[in-house]
């Protein structure tokens, strides 16, 4: 009986130690982050957590937290505790830049609205030439080729 009190009071110190919450980082003019981790695997917890430090430092400050950011990672067994992230703008009430919270997802895409042209280069085709002129070399130091059947080779090659 006095074992299994002992086994519950260590398991409980194990779960509360993998619990863990950052300070308010400022990353920016009036931005900010809080980072949370916690143990088992639902990230519910730490998503809570995260939105209440923002909320009460922003409340205590007098200012209105905006989410900018957010991203929260579910625990997964033997690998990694379940942790949250979340990036806020802490404004005056009444300031301009409050709207509706636009939050991004760390892995959601984002729109473009303009057209973007990229001018693809041909890399495999450099690298392709680059492999046949070390076997063109190799040939000639073979002696399978001559010097002027390299130099015609390779001037093909580079063209």
């Amino acid at each position: 009986m006095n074992l299994h009190r002992i086994l519950i009071i260590i398991a409980s110190l194990i779960l509360i130690a993998g619990c863990a919450t950052s300070n308010i980082i400022p990353v920016g003019p009036e931005t900010y982050m809080v980072t949370s981790s916690g143990a088992g695997f639902s990230s519910a917890g730490v998503r809570e957590t995260v939105f209440e430090k923002a909320n009460t430092f922003c409340t205590e400050k007098g200012l209105v937290m905006i989410p900018v950011s957010f991203k929260a990672e579910e625990g997964r067994p033997g690998r990694s505790v379940p942790n949250a992230s979340l990036t806020f703008r802490a404004l005056r009430s009444g300031d301009q830049a409050i709207q509706r919270p636009d939050i991004i997802e760390a892995d959601e895409n984002i729109h473009v609205t303009q057209d973007i042209s990229i001018k693809e280069k041909n890399v495999a085709k450099k690298a392709d030439v680059y492999t046949e002129l070390l076997k063109l070399d190799d040939l000639k130091k073979r002696g399978i080729l001559s010097e002027t059947e390299f130099e015609k080779q390779k001037a093909k090659l580079l063209q």
